[in-house]
Order: structure tokens, then C-alpha cells, then sequence
């Protein structure tokens, strides 16, 4: 009997203090706003792509596998479908040079890897799957886009042969209606030929590119 009461004292402590307890609001997330088709995660997408046309001027790094790195600068012009997809061709160019060749070539008496200009020519699909936003000193909020691209191409040089297939990933970050920051990785994977021997070789290019938007804004 004692213990029934005092399971019964403590059960009616409970529910007095469970009454006079503060009650916290429940965390809940931000409901996703709907309005508008360019809508995607957490951030509302403040710059149309939809049938629009970018011009990008890049420079950077490129790094072959039988070469070695040297500088890489081109220009690509995009045309967006639509706010998720676009279309892409590309022209870079890279003069590349091996480090590692040049004491062999002295030790042999005579050059087997020269060094030479590369021609890259590429076509590919752009996949915008993410969209968000920064924030810099509670003040600057730019909007930006993660994208995925793949595509083939050409890769014109002394020792390439056969197609070039490229596949990277890279962000778009939207400084204005009309200007966006670019900074893209890609591998650019083809045949290479030295000394009669041929290997598959990945080329790792490493970019950052400014946009021009055609139209300058879209209402």
C-alpha cells in the first residue's frame, strides 16, 4: 500500500511540474517557398538561366600525365535550356613542356618528347542540380550554382590520338544580373602515344573563368 502511494505522489509531481514547465517552440525548418519554376533546396534563386547565353573567359591549370602541368587559358560559350541544363562547346590551349624529359633527352643525345601546343576542342552537357547562397559580413549575399558536365571532344597535339571524353564538376557564382565567377576541375581522358607505346592518360584541368549573361537581365 505504501508503494502504491507513493508511485501515485510522484506520478502527480510529475504532471504539476510538466504543467508549470515553460513550453519551447518547436524547431521547425523553413518552409520552401514554391513561387516561381527556378525554385530549388533552400535558397530562392535570385538569376535566370532559361534560354540564355554565357560567354566565359577562363584561365588555369593543366596538368598531363605524360607532360606534366603548364598554364591553360580559352573561352566556352553555354547556351541554357533551361534553368537545370545547357548545352556547352569550349576551345583551350596549353603549351606543354616535360620536366622529366629534358635530363633524359640530354643523357640519350636526342629528343623523344618534344615540347608542343595542345588544341583542346570540346562539346558538353551542363547539369545544374544545386542552387544556394553566401553570405559575406552580414551584407553581400551572392546566389551560386553546383554543376555537373560530361561531353567529348578533341584533343589536338603531338601525342594525343583518337577522342577526347571529359567529365568534371565546378560552381557558378552570380555577381550580377549579367556577371558570374566560374571555377570548374575536369578530367579530360584520351590515348596517348610515346615512343610507339600507347596509354589511356587522365588530364586534370583546373579553371577559373569569368561569364558574360546575353541578355545583360531577364525580367
Amino acid at each position: 500500500m505504501k508503494k502504491s502511494r507513493l508511485g501515485i505522489s510522484i506520478t502527480l509531481a510529475v504532471i504539476i511540474l510538466a504543467a508549470w514547465a515553460p513550453v519551447s517552440p518547436a524547431a521547425c525548418p523553413e518552409p520552401p517557398e514554391t513561387e516561381g519554376a527556378g525554385r530549388k533546396g533552400l535558397a530562392k534563386r535570385n538569376f535566370e538561366k532559361s534560354l540564355r547565353h554565357e560567354v566565359n573567359l577562363f584561365g588555369g591549370v593543366y596538368a598531363s600525365e605524360v607532360m606534366g602541368t603548364a598554364s591553360l587559358t580559352g573561352v566556352s560559350y553555354t547556351f541554357h535550356i533551361s534553368e537545370d541544363f545547357a548545352l556547352e562547346t569550349g576551345f583551350s590551349y596549353a603549351w606543354l613542356s616535360s620536366a622529366i624529359a629534358r635530363p633524359v633527352e640530354r643523357f640519350a643525345g636526342y629528343t623523344f618528347l618534344e615540347s608542343h601546343s595542345a588544341f583542346v576542342y570540346s562539346g558538353s552537357l551542363l547539369w545544374h542540380p544545386f542552387h544556394g547562397k553566401f553570405m559575406f559580413f552580414r551584407s553581400a549575399v551572392p546566389h551560386f550554382d553546383f554543376y555537373f558536365k560530361a561531353g567529348v571532344g578533341i584533343t589536338d597535339s603531338l601525342t594525343s590520338k583518337g577522342l577526347t571524353y571529359s567529365a568534371g564538376a565546378g560552381m557558378k557564382i552570380f555577381v550580377s544580373s549579367w556577371m558570374s565567377l566560374r571555377v570548374e576541375i575536369c578530367d579530360n581522358i584520351y590515348v596517348q602515344e610515346v615512343l610507339s607505346t600507347q596509354s589511356l592518360t587522365n588530364n586534370l584541368s583546373v579553371t577559373l573563368g569569368v561569364g558574360i549573361w546575353i541578355p545583360f537581365s531577364k525580367s
